[in-house]
């Protein structure tokens, strides 16, 4: 009887060091955080695959790339400070120290130019995006959405963000990578919520599709904003109360023990 207790006991705690070295093996480290945001962007930029692949190849000379580089550093400034109309592709080689004709063998023209950069930074453009990158696989779920909520103000103040919004106005066919991007940030945050609730963390009765679509929708709206007399402090304390109280139900002791 004592050789069978002994050997229960054992199993036991057997059990129990293997749980706790599979919790250990799952808790996330800042490393895998950054991978998953790399992933995230990578992701994303494949759903554009139509606008990829009317871009220009990176060249594979270390001078040629350097060149091109100096031409996206220049487009950037330019677009930023003069605005995309009154830019000119002209003025883009003159700011980089470059030939006219140096700049059309990288790109077709400046249109070309700005989705390569819409491409390559995404997440500066396209704010929102920090949304799909929200992590509840820990209980510190608050901060995450307070650093989705910091990430998606700062961005919507970026000047290649007011640049693309300056471009769609001109060129509406550009309106459907817009839409594109927006499902596929709506479907992450869905996905990302339904985890959440398979964890049960969540409210019981949390609607997966219609709380992400209130939290992309309010997100969209805030960004939006003119300036107002409310602090950014305020107004991002204010919508991560609002999106973090939609989704998880207040912490106890009781209900952090069991989590």
């Amino acid at each position: 009887m004592a050789n069978a207790n002994r050997a229960a006991n054992g199993a036991t705690q057997q059990a129990t060091r293997n749980n706790d070295d599979e919790q250990c093996a799952q808790m996330p480290t800042a490393r895998d955080g950054q991978a998953a945001v790399e992933q995230h962007l990578s992701a994303l930029a494949e759903t554009l695959f139509p606008a990829r692949k009317e871009l220009p190849r990176i060249p594979q000379q270390a001078r040629s790339r350097e060149k091109r580089d100096d031409l996206l550093k220049a487009t950037a400034t330019l677009f930023m400070e003069r605005g995309y109309a009154q830019t000119t592709s002209d003025d883009i080689a003159a700011a980089a120290g470059v030939s006219v004709g140096t700049f059309y063998n990288y790109f077709r023209n400046k249109r070309q130019a700005l989705m390569t950069l819409a491409i390559e930074r995404l997440d500066e453009i396209f704010g929102n995006i920090q949304l799909a990158q929200m992590d509840f696989s820990h209980d510190n779920h608050r901060e995450t959405i307070q650093q989705a909520v910091t990430a998606v103000l700062s961005a919507g103040q970026s000047g290649l963000r007011r640049v693309w919004q300056e471009i769609m106005s001109l060129e509406p066919e550009l309106a459907p990578y817009q839409q594109h991007i927006r499902r596929y940030v709506l479907a992450q945050i869905e996905e990302r919520l339904r985890q959440a609730r398979q964890r049960r963390i969540t409210w019981p009765d949390l609607d997966i599709e219609a709380t992400a679509l209130a939290i992309l929708t309010l997100m969209e709206a805030a960004n939006l904003q003119t300036a107002t007399q409310i602090s950014d402090e305020r107004l991002i304390q204010t919508l991560t109360n609002m999106i973090d109280r939609s989704i998880f139900p207040p912490q106890t002791p009781q209900s952090s023990v069991n989590r």
